[in-house]
């Protein structure tokens, strides 16, 4: 269970987010804000002017998304030239009211009950260090007003992030095999199922929809969880 070359996860993304431009929002996401999906159909009247925040929103394609549908975007990301670069890319894009800023899951630098969504798309189970993910649902639930939205995507356990990984403790893996070499030597919280994501969040959360990615879209083992909860 030991941390063999440990993990620098601000330099791994580092490398990542630097040397690439703005890719296209998740077609999922797309799916939830404008559609109706999952068996869910939100007030899209009700986006205009609402905050919303992206927890490691990347290169920042969610979040141009969402300012898009209306929303007062903000975005969280783990260090100070991703979160300058994720402003870089909405100005290019005709975006100049953002507010990005640098911080982690458990320690979202935000007050309380400001935002009404909150998105963590492949970001919510990236423990570092840690093996207390109830620190970032209290987090997340924080930073969350009453009834306000939390969108989540947690891989399955068939997904392909998790091939050859190395038990952590019971419910973490540590990445060992990762084919696009990112997170290697990182510890990732892994779920059993919907039932046990549900437990989780439900001290701080209600009214749980869940769905299912099964997919092979990029030719690796895209299996996800999908999640749309609201705070108590």
């Amino acid at each position: 269970m030991s941390l063999e070359n440990k993990y620098d996860a601000e330099k791994e993304w580092n490398r990542l987010f630097l040397n690439a431009g703005m890719s296209f929002p998740s077609e999922y996401v797309i799916r939830i804000l404008k559609g109706a999906y999952p068996r869910l159909n939100l007030d899209k009247d009700a986006y205009r002017d609402s905050k919303f925040c992206d927890i490691g929103c990347g290169d920042g394609r969610n979040l141009l998304l969402a300012k898009t549908c209306g929303f007062d975007i903000h975005g969280v990301e783990i260090t100070r030239e991703i979160v300058d670069r994720v402003k870089s890319n909405l100005r290019k894009a005709g975006v100049e009211k953002m507010d990005v800023r640098v911080g982690k899951n458990d320690s979202i630098p935000f007050g309380d009950a400001f935002f009404n969504y909150l998105l963590s798309w492949n970001a919510c189970y990236y423990m570092g260090d840690k093996t207390d993910f109830g620190s970032y649902v209290k987090e997340f639930a924080r930073v969350l007003d009453k009834d306000g939205y939390l969108i989540l995507s947690i891989p399955k356990k068939s997904c392909f992030i998790f091939k050859n990984s190395e038990e952590h403790g019971e419910g973490y893996r540590i990445i060992r095999d990762d084919p696009f070499k990112v997170r290697n030597g990182e510890v990732l919280r892994i779920f059993r199922d919907e039932q046990e994501i549900e437990e989780v969040f439900s001290p701080y959360f209600k009214d749980f929809i869940f769905a299912s990615i099964h997919d092979d879209c990029f030719g690796y083992e895209y299996h996800w969880h999908l999640a749309v909860c609201k705070r108590k």
